[in-house]
Protein backbone atom coordinates (compact mmCIF):
# COMPACT_ATOMS: atom_id res chain seq x y z
CA UNK A 1 0.00 0.00 0.00
CA UNK A 2 2.77 2.10 0.91
CA UNK A 3 4.00 1.48 -2.15
CA UNK A 4 1.60 2.49 -4.21
CA UNK A 5 1.00 5.68 -2.43
CA UNK A 6 4.55 6.62 -3.00
CA UNK A 7 4.15 5.81 -6.80
CA UNK A 8 0.66 7.29 -7.50
CA UNK A 9 2.49 10.62 -5.78
CA UNK A 10 5.57 10.61 -8.05
CA UNK A 11 3.10 10.12 -11.31
CA UNK A 12 1.22 13.79 -10.04
CA UNK A 13 4.60 15.47 -9.55
CA UNK A 14 5.66 14.57 -12.72
CA UNK A 15 2.32 15.19 -14.27
CA UNK A 16 2.20 18.69 -12.86
CA UNK A 17 6.28 19.10 -14.47
CA UNK A 18 7.36 19.97 -10.42
CA UNK A 19 10.43 17.84 -11.11
CA UNK A 20 11.95 16.14 -14.09
CA UNK A 21 11.30 12.32 -14.08
CA UNK A 22 12.10 11.70 -17.06
CA UNK A 23 11.80 7.96 -18.12
CA UNK A 24 10.12 6.75 -14.65
CA UNK A 25 7.98 3.81 -15.05
CA UNK A 26 6.93 3.16 -11.86
CA UNK A 27 8.25 -0.57 -12.50
CA UNK A 28 10.79 -2.66 -10.20
CA UNK A 29 12.91 -0.75 -7.72
CA UNK A 30 15.92 -2.48 -10.10
CA UNK A 31 14.57 -0.13 -12.81
CA UNK A 32 16.40 3.02 -11.75
CA UNK A 33 18.74 2.75 -14.90
CA UNK A 34 17.73 3.05 -18.79
CA UNK A 35 20.94 0.76 -20.23
CA UNK A 36 19.76 -2.10 -22.01
CA UNK A 37 19.86 -5.47 -20.05
CA UNK A 38 23.23 -7.15 -20.74
CA UNK A 39 23.64 -10.69 -21.79
CA UNK A 40 25.42 -12.56 -18.76
CA UNK A 41 25.56 -16.23 -19.76
CA UNK A 42 23.65 -19.02 -21.72
CA UNK A 43 23.16 -22.91 -21.05
CA UNK A 44 24.41 -24.86 -22.77
CA UNK A 45 27.49 -22.97 -23.77
CA UNK A 46 27.99 -20.89 -27.02
CA UNK A 47 29.06 -24.43 -29.78
CA UNK A 48 28.54 -26.98 -27.02
CA UNK A 49 28.96 -30.28 -28.58
CA UNK A 50 27.88 -32.90 -25.94
CA UNK A 51 24.35 -31.15 -24.40
CA UNK A 52 21.60 -33.88 -23.18
CA UNK A 53 18.73 -34.51 -25.24
CA UNK A 54 16.41 -33.46 -23.01
CA UNK A 55 18.45 -29.99 -21.98
CA UNK A 56 16.14 -27.74 -21.26
CA UNK A 57 17.96 -23.55 -22.59
CA UNK A 58 18.70 -20.87 -20.31
CA UNK A 59 19.78 -17.01 -21.20
CA UNK A 60 20.67 -15.33 -17.92
CA UNK A 61 20.61 -11.21 -17.90
CA UNK A 62 22.22 -8.38 -15.23
CA UNK A 63 18.15 -7.25 -14.69
CA UNK A 64 14.68 -8.95 -13.93
CA UNK A 65 13.36 -9.73 -17.78
CA UNK A 66 9.60 -9.56 -19.24
CA UNK A 67 8.68 -13.44 -19.85
CA UNK A 68 9.57 -14.18 -23.42
CA UNK A 69 7.64 -16.18 -26.07
CA UNK A 70 8.17 -17.80 -29.44
CA UNK A 71 8.79 -14.47 -31.26
CA UNK A 72 11.43 -13.17 -28.90
CA UNK A 73 13.59 -16.23 -27.52
CA UNK A 74 13.48 -18.26 -31.07
CA UNK A 75 15.49 -22.11 -31.43
CA UNK A 76 15.76 -23.69 -34.41
CA UNK A 77 16.95 -27.45 -34.79
CA UNK A 78 18.88 -28.45 -38.16
CA UNK A 79 17.10 -31.66 -37.77
CA UNK A 80 13.84 -30.68 -37.11
CA UNK A 81 13.33 -26.32 -37.89
CA UNK A 82 11.73 -24.12 -35.21
CA UNK A 83 10.99 -25.58 -31.84
CA UNK A 84 8.16 -25.19 -29.61
CA UNK A 85 7.78 -25.60 -26.22
CA UNK A 86 7.32 -23.94 -22.65
CA UNK A 87 8.34 -19.88 -21.58
CA UNK A 88 9.14 -19.45 -17.45
CA UNK A 89 11.02 -17.11 -15.96
CA UNK A 90 9.18 -14.11 -16.39
CA UNK A 91 10.27 -11.30 -13.59
CA UNK A 92 13.71 -12.85 -12.86
CA UNK A 93 17.02 -12.49 -14.39
CA UNK A 94 16.91 -16.22 -16.31
CA UNK A 95 14.56 -16.77 -19.30
CA UNK A 96 14.53 -20.64 -19.68
CA UNK A 97 13.17 -22.75 -22.70
CA UNK A 98 11.41 -25.77 -22.12
CA UNK A 99 11.24 -27.85 -25.68
CA UNK A 100 7.96 -29.92 -26.30
CA UNK A 101 10.63 -33.05 -27.48
CA UNK A 102 14.21 -33.66 -26.92
CA UNK A 103 16.22 -33.11 -28.86
CA UNK A 104 17.90 -35.42 -31.83
CA UNK A 105 21.49 -37.26 -31.81
CA UNK A 106 23.78 -34.52 -33.56
CA UNK A 107 21.31 -31.62 -34.17
CA UNK A 108 22.62 -28.44 -34.18
CA UNK A 109 20.20 -25.82 -32.46
CA UNK A 110 20.05 -22.32 -33.46
CA UNK A 111 19.24 -20.24 -30.97
CA UNK A 112 18.11 -16.48 -31.59
CA UNK A 113 17.62 -14.14 -28.13
CA UNK A 114 16.26 -11.19 -30.25
CA UNK A 115 15.92 -7.29 -29.81
CA UNK A 116 12.14 -7.67 -28.38
CA UNK A 117 13.32 -9.09 -25.47
CA UNK A 118 12.43 -6.25 -22.81
CA UNK A 119 13.82 -6.00 -18.97
CA UNK A 120 10.97 -4.81 -16.53
CA UNK A 121 11.76 -1.65 -16.87
CA UNK A 122 10.79 -1.45 -20.05
CA UNK A 123 14.89 -1.59 -21.74
CA UNK A 124 15.34 -3.67 -25.13
CA UNK A 125 18.17 -6.16 -25.64
CA UNK A 126 20.63 -4.94 -27.68
CA UNK A 127 22.44 -6.05 -29.20
CA UNK A 128 20.92 -9.54 -29.85
CA UNK A 129 22.36 -12.68 -29.58
CA UNK A 130 22.56 -15.96 -31.71
CA UNK A 131 24.54 -18.73 -31.26
CA UNK A 132 24.86 -22.65 -31.46
CA UNK A 133 25.35 -25.92 -30.19
CA UNK A 134 25.13 -29.59 -31.38
CA UNK A 135 23.09 -32.37 -28.89
CA UNK A 136 25.11 -35.28 -28.15
CA UNK A 137 28.16 -35.45 -30.64
CA UNK A 138 30.90 -35.90 -28.13
CA UNK A 139 32.76 -39.53 -28.57
CA UNK A 140 35.07 -38.56 -32.04
CA UNK A 141 38.86 -38.17 -32.33
CA UNK A 142 38.24 -36.27 -35.65
CA UNK A 143 39.67 -39.70 -37.51
CA UNK A 144 37.75 -40.59 -40.53
CA UNK A 145 37.27 -43.90 -42.44
CA UNK A 146 35.22 -44.79 -45.11
CA UNK A 147 31.44 -45.82 -44.87
CA UNK A 148 28.78 -46.13 -47.11
CA UNK A 149 28.60 -44.99 -51.01
CA UNK A 150 25.52 -44.35 -52.82
CA UNK A 151 25.67 -44.48 -56.43
CA UNK A 152 23.24 -43.09 -59.13
CA UNK A 153 24.10 -39.00 -58.55
CA UNK A 154 24.04 -37.20 -61.77
CA UNK A 155 26.89 -35.13 -61.22
CA UNK A 156 26.21 -34.63 -57.31
CA UNK A 157 27.66 -31.02 -55.96
CA UNK A 158 25.45 -29.75 -53.26
CA UNK A 159 24.47 -31.69 -49.92
CA UNK A 160 22.36 -30.87 -47.19
CA UNK A 161 21.39 -32.89 -43.93
CA UNK A 162 18.21 -33.16 -42.11
CA UNK A 163 15.42 -35.14 -40.50
CA UNK A 164 12.86 -34.30 -43.49
CA UNK A 165 10.52 -36.93 -42.19
CA UNK A 166 10.25 -36.69 -38.81
CA UNK A 167 11.58 -39.86 -37.77
CA UNK A 168 14.21 -39.72 -35.38
CA UNK A 169 17.33 -39.69 -38.59
CA UNK A 170 19.55 -37.61 -40.69
CA UNK A 171 18.83 -38.02 -43.81
CA UNK A 172 20.61 -36.30 -47.25
CA UNK A 173 19.28 -34.41 -49.73
CA UNK A 174 21.94 -34.33 -52.75
CA UNK A 175 22.12 -31.37 -55.78
CA UNK A 176 22.96 -33.03 -59.17
CA UNK A 177 24.65 -30.37 -61.07
CA UNK A 178 23.85 -32.47 -64.58
CA UNK A 179 19.95 -33.25 -64.71
CA UNK A 180 19.14 -30.41 -62.53
CA UNK A 181 17.47 -32.05 -59.65
CA UNK A 182 17.62 -32.52 -56.31
CA UNK A 183 17.31 -36.05 -54.68
CA UNK A 184 16.23 -36.50 -51.52
CA UNK A 185 17.40 -39.28 -49.67
CA UNK A 186 16.41 -41.20 -46.76
CA UNK A 187 18.20 -43.22 -43.79
CA UNK A 188 16.95 -46.59 -42.76
CA UNK A 189 18.31 -46.04 -39.26
CA UNK A 190 21.61 -47.50 -39.40
CA UNK A 191 23.24 -45.49 -41.85
CA UNK A 192 22.10 -46.67 -44.85
CA UNK A 193 20.52 -44.23 -47.63
CA UNK A 194 17.91 -44.95 -50.26
CA UNK A 195 16.84 -42.14 -52.66
CA UNK A 196 12.88 -41.89 -52.17
CA UNK A 197 11.67 -38.85 -54.54
CA UNK A 198 13.12 -35.89 -56.28
CA UNK A 199 12.68 -32.35 -57.29
CA UNK A 200 13.59 -31.02 -60.74
CA UNK A 201 13.66 -27.99 -62.95
CA UNK A 202 16.93 -26.84 -60.77
CA UNK A 203 19.10 -25.36 -63.91
CA UNK A 204 22.83 -26.28 -62.91
CA UNK A 205 21.70 -27.21 -59.02
CA UNK A 206 24.86 -26.85 -57.57
CA UNK A 207 24.67 -26.64 -53.49
CA UNK A 208 22.36 -27.04 -51.16
CA UNK A 209 20.52 -26.00 -47.54
CA UNK A 210 18.42 -26.98 -44.87
CA UNK A 211 16.24 -24.48 -43.20
CA UNK A 212 12.57 -23.46 -41.96
CA UNK A 213 12.16 -20.54 -43.64
CA UNK A 214 8.56 -20.40 -43.16
CA UNK A 215 8.78 -21.36 -39.28
CA UNK A 216 6.48 -24.00 -39.56
CA UNK A 217 8.49 -26.61 -37.02
CA UNK A 218 9.50 -28.75 -40.41
CA UNK A 219 13.08 -28.12 -42.64
CA UNK A 220 12.59 -26.70 -46.08
CA UNK A 221 15.29 -26.62 -48.72
CA UNK A 222 17.07 -23.74 -50.89
CA UNK A 223 19.13 -25.10 -53.89
CA UNK A 224 22.23 -22.49 -55.55
CA UNK A 225 21.35 -22.68 -59.39
CA UNK A 226 24.25 -22.15 -60.82
CA UNK A 227 23.03 -22.35 -64.59
CA UNK A 228 20.25 -19.91 -63.89
CA UNK A 229 21.81 -17.62 -61.62
CA UNK A 230 18.85 -18.13 -58.71
CA UNK A 231 18.64 -19.72 -55.79
CA UNK A 232 15.62 -21.65 -55.66
CA UNK A 233 13.09 -22.40 -52.54
CA UNK A 234 11.88 -26.03 -51.92
CA UNK A 235 9.16 -26.04 -49.43
CA UNK A 236 8.97 -29.49 -47.23
CA UNK A 237 5.39 -30.73 -47.06
CA UNK A 238 5.66 -32.18 -43.48
CA UNK A 239 6.72 -35.61 -44.45
CA UNK A 240 9.81 -34.93 -46.69
CA UNK A 241 7.48 -34.31 -50.05
CA UNK A 242 9.61 -31.09 -51.06
CA UNK A 243 7.64 -28.77 -53.99
CA UNK A 244 9.28 -25.52 -55.36
CA UNK A 245 7.93 -21.97 -53.30
CA UNK A 246 9.65 -19.51 -55.84
CA UNK A 247 13.57 -18.50 -56.45
CA UNK A 248 15.23 -15.75 -56.21
CA UNK A 249 16.99 -14.03 -59.17
CA UNK A 250 20.15 -11.79 -59.66
CA UNK A 251 22.80 -14.51 -58.17
CA UNK A 252 25.54 -14.05 -60.67
CA UNK A 253 26.50 -18.22 -61.11
CA UNK A 254 25.48 -19.13 -57.62
CA UNK A 255 27.28 -21.84 -56.14
CA UNK A 256 27.59 -21.88 -52.23
CA UNK A 257 24.79 -21.26 -49.73
CA UNK A 258 24.39 -21.21 -45.86
CA UNK A 259 21.42 -20.27 -43.35
CA UNK A 260 21.38 -18.27 -40.23
CA UNK A 261 20.11 -15.72 -38.18
CA UNK A 262 22.39 -12.81 -39.53
CA UNK A 263 20.99 -9.99 -38.26
CA UNK A 264 19.43 -11.63 -34.73
CA UNK A 265 15.62 -10.59 -35.77
CA UNK A 266 14.31 -14.36 -35.42
CA UNK A 267 14.00 -15.44 -38.87
CA UNK A 268 16.04 -17.16 -40.76
CA UNK A 269 18.11 -15.77 -43.45
CA UNK A 270 20.38 -17.20 -46.42
CA UNK A 271 24.08 -16.47 -47.63
CA UNK A 272 25.33 -17.33 -51.47
CA UNK A 273 28.38 -17.68 -53.20
CA UNK A 274 28.35 -16.42 -56.25
CA UNK A 275 31.31 -17.41 -57.85
CA UNK A 276 30.48 -15.64 -61.14
CA UNK A 277 30.57 -12.27 -59.38
CA UNK A 278 33.96 -13.35 -56.95
CA UNK A 279 31.16 -12.00 -54.01
CA UNK A 280 29.14 -13.23 -51.25
CA UNK A 281 25.28 -11.92 -51.02
CA UNK A 282 23.16 -11.75 -48.09
CA UNK A 283 19.78 -12.41 -48.17
CA UNK A 284 17.70 -11.00 -45.30
CA UNK A 285 14.37 -13.32 -44.78
CA UNK A 286 11.45 -10.71 -44.17
CA UNK A 287 9.91 -12.96 -41.67
CA UNK A 288 7.16 -14.54 -44.26
CA UNK A 289 10.07 -16.74 -45.88
CA UNK A 290 10.24 -14.23 -49.04
CA UNK A 291 14.33 -13.42 -48.76
CA UNK A 292 15.83 -9.91 -50.14
CA UNK A 293 19.85 -9.00 -51.23
CA UNK A 294 20.85 -6.48 -48.62
CA UNK A 295 24.38 -7.12 -49.27
CA UNK A 296 27.50 -8.36 -50.54
CA UNK A 297 30.87 -8.56 -49.58
CA UNK A 298 33.37 -8.36 -53.40
CA UNK A 299 36.70 -9.27 -53.73
CA UNK A 300 36.83 -12.66 -53.25
CA UNK A 301 38.13 -15.73 -55.47
CA UNK A 302 35.88 -17.56 -57.44
CA UNK A 303 33.57 -17.79 -54.22
CA UNK A 304 32.28 -21.10 -54.38
CA UNK A 305 30.90 -22.34 -51.00
CA UNK A 306 30.00 -21.10 -48.01
CA UNK A 307 29.58 -22.79 -44.21
CA UNK A 308 28.72 -20.39 -40.80
CA UNK A 309 29.15 -20.63 -37.22
CA UNK A 310 30.60 -18.71 -34.47
CA UNK A 311 34.34 -18.90 -35.04
CA UNK A 312 35.15 -16.40 -32.19
CA UNK A 313 32.18 -16.65 -29.88
CA UNK A 314 31.02 -13.23 -29.63
CA UNK A 315 27.55 -13.96 -29.87
CA UNK A 316 26.76 -13.57 -33.89
CA UNK A 317 27.43 -16.18 -36.81
CA UNK A 318 30.10 -15.78 -39.33
CA UNK A 319 30.36 -17.00 -42.06
CA UNK A 320 33.43 -19.00 -43.90
CA UNK A 321 34.25 -18.70 -47.94
CA UNK A 322 35.62 -21.71 -50.30
CA UNK A 323 37.22 -20.10 -53.11
CA UNK A 324 37.85 -22.00 -55.59
CA UNK A 325 40.47 -20.08 -57.90
CA UNK A 326 41.82 -18.46 -54.39
CA UNK A 327 42.72 -21.94 -53.38
CA UNK A 328 42.28 -20.91 -50.08
CA UNK A 329 39.48 -20.41 -47.47
CA UNK A 330 38.32 -16.76 -45.94
CA UNK A 331 36.32 -16.45 -42.71
CA UNK A 332 33.77 -13.14 -42.82
CA UNK A 333 33.35 -11.61 -39.26
CA UNK A 334 29.75 -10.50 -38.64
CA UNK A 335 29.66 -7.07 -37.22
CA UNK A 336 26.47 -8.59 -35.01
CA UNK A 337 24.07 -6.64 -37.59
CA UNK A 338 24.41 -8.76 -40.38
CA UNK A 339 27.09 -6.63 -41.63
CA UNK A 340 30.27 -8.90 -42.73
CA UNK A 341 34.40 -8.06 -42.76
CA UNK A 342 36.65 -10.39 -44.68
CA UNK A 343 39.99 -11.59 -42.50
CA UNK A 344 43.32 -13.14 -43.72
CA UNK A 345 43.07 -16.09 -46.28
CA UNK A 346 43.24 -19.79 -45.05
CA UNK A 347 45.60 -21.01 -47.68
CA UNK A 348 47.25 -24.39 -49.42
CA UNK A 349 43.56 -25.25 -50.56
CA UNK A 350 43.19 -26.55 -53.93
CA UNK A 351 40.51 -25.90 -55.79
CA UNK A 352 38.55 -25.30 -52.33
CA UNK A 353 35.30 -26.17 -53.58
CA UNK A 354 32.78 -27.01 -50.12
CA UNK A 355 33.00 -26.36 -46.63
CA UNK A 356 31.03 -28.06 -43.56
CA UNK A 357 31.30 -26.94 -39.88
CA UNK A 358 31.44 -29.55 -35.91
CA UNK A 359 33.68 -29.93 -33.79
CA UNK A 360 35.78 -32.74 -34.89
CA UNK A 361 37.79 -33.37 -32.23
CA UNK A 362 35.09 -32.50 -29.30
CA UNK A 363 36.96 -29.90 -27.60
CA UNK A 364 34.42 -26.98 -27.45
CA UNK A 365 34.88 -24.99 -30.38
CA UNK A 366 34.04 -25.08 -34.05
CA UNK A 367 35.75 -26.94 -36.52
CA UNK A 368 35.85 -26.67 -40.47
CA UNK A 369 36.06 -28.98 -43.07
CA UNK A 370 37.04 -28.56 -47.11
CA UNK A 371 36.66 -30.00 -49.71
CA UNK A 372 39.65 -29.94 -52.29
CA UNK A 373 38.60 -30.75 -55.76
CA UNK A 374 41.96 -30.36 -58.09
CA UNK A 375 44.59 -31.52 -54.99
CA UNK A 376 45.31 -34.91 -56.62
CA UNK A 377 42.72 -37.36 -56.92
CA UNK A 378 40.61 -35.03 -54.34
CA UNK A 379 40.32 -34.78 -51.10
CA UNK A 380 38.80 -33.32 -47.79
CA UNK A 381 41.07 -30.75 -45.33
CA UNK A 382 40.48 -30.85 -41.54
CA UNK A 383 40.95 -27.30 -40.19
CA UNK A 384 41.07 -26.80 -36.47
CA UNK A 385 39.65 -23.69 -34.67
CA UNK A 386 42.58 -22.49 -32.08
CA UNK A 387 39.49 -21.61 -30.11
CA UNK A 388 39.84 -17.41 -30.93
CA UNK A 389 38.21 -18.10 -34.82
CA UNK A 390 41.52 -19.15 -36.18
CA UNK A 391 42.28 -21.93 -38.01
CA UNK A 392 45.27 -24.45 -38.34
CA UNK A 393 45.66 -27.78 -40.80
CA UNK A 394 45.70 -30.56 -39.14
CA UNK A 395 44.72 -33.99 -41.67
CA UNK A 396 43.77 -34.71 -44.99
CA UNK A 397 41.75 -37.64 -45.86
CA UNK A 398 42.26 -38.26 -50.00
CA UNK A 399 41.01 -40.79 -52.42
CA UNK A 400 38.07 -38.98 -53.30
CA UNK A 401 37.21 -38.36 -57.06
CA UNK A 402 36.28 -34.43 -57.54
CA UNK A 403 35.04 -33.90 -54.09
CA UNK A 404 33.32 -31.49 -54.49
CA UNK A 405 29.97 -31.35 -51.26
CA UNK A 406 30.30 -32.03 -47.42
CA UNK A 407 27.92 -32.49 -45.01
CA UNK A 408 27.85 -33.09 -41.45
CA UNK A 409 25.95 -35.67 -39.31
CA UNK A 410 25.97 -38.72 -37.03
CA UNK A 411 25.36 -41.25 -39.47
CA UNK A 412 25.81 -44.40 -37.50
CA UNK A 413 24.48 -43.69 -34.32
CA UNK A 414 27.48 -43.47 -31.73
CA UNK A 415 27.27 -40.11 -31.01
CA UNK A 416 30.31 -39.08 -32.78
CA UNK A 417 30.17 -36.20 -35.80
CA UNK A 418 30.80 -37.62 -39.44
CA UNK A 419 31.20 -36.56 -42.82
CA UNK A 420 29.33 -37.47 -46.24
CA UNK A 421 31.42 -36.19 -49.51
CA UNK A 422 29.89 -35.71 -52.59
CA UNK A 423 32.10 -36.57 -55.48
CA UNK A 424 31.21 -35.16 -58.91
CA UNK A 425 34.00 -37.33 -60.32
CA UNK A 426 32.58 -40.63 -59.45
CA UNK A 427 29.12 -39.83 -59.57
CA UNK A 428 28.54 -40.98 -56.05
CA UNK A 429 28.52 -39.78 -52.29
CA UNK A 430 31.18 -41.46 -49.76
CA UNK A 431 30.46 -41.16 -45.49
CA UNK A 432 33.34 -40.92 -43.83
CA UNK A 433 32.80 -42.20 -39.89
CA UNK A 434 34.56 -40.15 -37.60
CA UNK A 435 36.74 -42.88 -35.27
CA UNK A 436 35.55 -43.03 -31.87
CA UNK A 437 37.84 -42.19 -28.51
Amino acid sequence: MKTSFRNSILALVCLFGFVGCGDWTGGDSDSTTLNPPQLTGVNPTVNNSSVNLGNSIAATFDKKMNSASAGTFVVYGNKTGKLTGLYTGGRSQTLVFNPDFAFKTSEVLEVILTGSLKATDGTSLAPPFVYRFRAEALAGTGVFTAGDTISGMTGARGLAAGDWDDDGYSDLAVANFSNSRVAIMKNDGSGDFGVTSSVGSQSGASALVALDFDGDGDLDLAVANSGGSTVGILRNGGSGNFSSAGAVIGQLDASGLAAGDWDGDGDIDLAVANSGGDEVAILENDGTGSFVDVESTIGLSGATALASGDWDDDGDLDLAVANFSGNSVVVLDNDGDGGFTADSPIGAQTGATALAAGDWDADGDLDLAVANKTAGAGEVAILQNDGDGGFTFDSRIEAQTGATALAAGDWDGDDALDLAVANSGGDNVKTLENVLF
